[in-house]
């Protein structure tokens, strides 16, 4: 089988169709909490690291250049969300931490990721859903050493784990 017909050219393209609508509609219910792609991506990534995060590592993590990501760190830290500190060693490198005025934000990332998670999957039985994380961590596990240490973390996605 080649093209539409093979279910594993469908998986892939279904694949991200799903991830990207998905995030639509998470991004736009999130939203009217003040709460843009970039800023919540970045607390919940934030948040999966009580260690903190090197800028760099947070816009790979995220998905922008660096260049979006510091306006972006401007803004969480003019509102208290967020605290850059000089890294031990190479005062250049600048880790990012969360602060406690975060947590209440990261709250209603996580309700709201959870009402949305619970209303695409209320017909879906658990054993379809059992079936559908095994198989995406199979994919997971192929590509992790395809796509490089940040991309191939191993902790599970922020966004899949908080968010959605």
């Amino acid at each position: 089988m080649t093209g539409a017909d093979d279910p594993t050219y469908r998986l892939g393209l279904g694949l991200a169709e799903v991830s990207r609508l998905w995030r639509h509609v998470l991004d736009a219910r999130l939203k009217p909490l003040g709460l843009s792609t970039a800023r919540w991506v970045a607390l919940v990534n934030l948040s999966a690291h009580p260690e903190g995060l090197t800028q760099n590592a947070l816009a790979l993590r995220v998905g922008i250049k660096g260049s979006t990501l510091v306006r972006q760190l401007d803004l969480l830290e003019a509102d208290g969300w967020v605290d850059r500190r000089s890294q031990p060693g190479d005062r250049r490198v600048k880790r990012v931490f969360l602060t406690a005025k975060a947590r209440p934000a990261l709250a209603s990332i996580a309700a709201v990721g959870t009402d949305l998670r619970h209303e695409l999957l209320r017909d879906c039985s658990e054993a379809e859903i059992r079936t559908c994380v095994r198989l995406l961590g199979k994919l997971k596990a192929r590509l992790q050493p395809l796509a490089g240490p940040v991309a191939g973390d191993e902790r599970p996605s922020p966004e899949l784990a908080a968010a959605e």
